[in-house]
């Protein structure tokens, strides 16, 4: 008889050990659960964070892939020109003078065709602006000389003309207005080309 106090007395510690765990178990999901979500929101953050980043510097976005890509494409020239401008001001004899002066005129008249273009098709009055990484390549031209002048110019025009096939390259899969297209595929073809030559020039300066 003496030992059914004791069993009672067991029983009721242990089922009291069960419910204070099982009290402890849920509030540690709470905790999870209140920790995972602040995570989930600086993901998100940082996701949006991102995509403003691949904006910034350049043409404020329409929707319109015809219209952003004359808008886009407009900055990137006027970003050349910024380059250019400098080069054919230098009183040296440079050797990159004579393709500078050709860039000059072929973006200039691209330039002008896209601004009218954007006008007339989508009564658009932009002016194209310089976008910061090309300013950094104006900027890294200032104080060079000589040959150190023309190899760094020769790298900088390589480097924008291929910003250029890139942007391209994301357009035409987008691309709505034949017109456009057409001017895009051949900007491409033009730069592609000229790739190739400017890269040959600067591989026996």
């Amino acid at each position: 008889m003496t030992t059914c106090p004791s069993a009672a007395k067991l029983s009721v510690f242990l089922i009291s050990l069960v419910a204070l765990n099982a009290c402890s178990s849920k509030s540690d999901s709470k905790a999870d659960s209140t920790a995972i979500a602040p995570a989930a929101a600086v993901g998100t953050s940082t996701s949006s964070s991102r995509g403003n980043m691949q904006m910034s510097g350049m043409a404020n976005m329409t929707g319109d892939p015809d219209r952003d890509f004359l808008r886009m494409m407009s900055d990137h020239h006027k970003g050349l020109i910024a380059i250019v401008h400098p080069t054919l001001d230098k009183k040296e004899n440079l050797a990159v003078k004579g393709d500078a002066s050709k860039m000059d005129k072929k973006q200039d008249t691209e330039i002008e065709k896209m601004i009218t273009m954007l006008d007339q098709q989508y009564k658009d009055a932009y002016t194209p602006s310089v976008m910061p990484d090309n300013q950094r390549m104006v900027d890294e031209l200032n104080g060079k000389s000589g040959v150190d002048y023309s190899r760094t110019f020769l790298k900088n025009v390589i480097a924008h003309h291929r910003q250029a096939v890139k942007m391209i390259d994301e357009y035409l899969p987008k691309a709505k207005n034949p017109q456009v297209k057409s001017m895009a595929e051949k900007m491409k073809s033009d730069q592609t080309k000229e790739i190739a030559e400017l890269q040959k020039k600067l591989s026996v300066m």
